[in-house]
């Protein structure tokens, strides 16, 4: 007995007969995975997207043209769906690229950072060695152990605004002092 035609196995698919289109898979699927592992180059994407384009083909069988080369319309749509998937392969690998650019960047800068933040920290710690008598004492109790101006003030025997003028200008000095030494190293 001779095999349908495939004329006759779509004729016979849309009258209902849906089984018969595991003849079509059967007869077409080895053309088909071919064109999308020529595109793909990954097996598994490949035999994912051969079974989507007979669903696509069994879905959109009412506009197939009687008459019209099968063969050639589903390795159509399996191109149309390789080449999609190429695309968002892409769109995914450029959006990688960028989080990645971002994440280096990030810790490049974290690291640059971190360096920044360490010679700033010896920078400061050298020039506070300069530093003597009540202007470090004030330093310590306000910087270091939160003291309330108030309190300074009693211990040094200054008014609390001879205390504030103090620590302002003893910023200033430490100021300066770290940038002249990161300027020279």
């Amino acid at each position: 007995m001779d095999e349908p035609g495939t004329d006759d196995l779509i004729a016979r698919v849309r009258a209902g007969e849906i089984e018969r289109f595991a003849d079509l898979i059967r007869r077409h699927q080895h053309d088909v995975r071919l064109v999308v592992g020529a595109l793909l180059r990954d097996l598994r994407s490949t035999e994912d997207l051969v079974q989507q384009a007979f669903v696509n083909a069994y879905q959109h069988l009412d506009r197939f043209r009687p008459g019209a080369d099968f063969a050639a319309w589903i390795k159509t749509i399996a191109r149309n769906l390789a080449r999609m998937e190429l695309r968002a392969r892409s769109r995914e690998g450029r959006r990688l690229a960028a989080y990645q650019a971002l994440l280096e960047s990030r810790w490049r800068d974290e690291a640059e950072a971190q360096r920044q933040e360490s010679a700033v920290g010896d920078a400061l710690r050298a020039c506070r060695e300069t530093i003597g008598g009540d202007a470090d004492l004030a330093l310590s109790m306000r910087y270091e152990q939160g003291r309330p101006f108030g309190e300074i003030s009693a211990r040094l025997g200054r008014s609390v605004e001879a205390v504030r003028q103090l620590l302002f200008r003893v910023r200033l000095s430490l100021r300066d002092c770290v940038q002249k030494r990161l300027s020279e190293s």
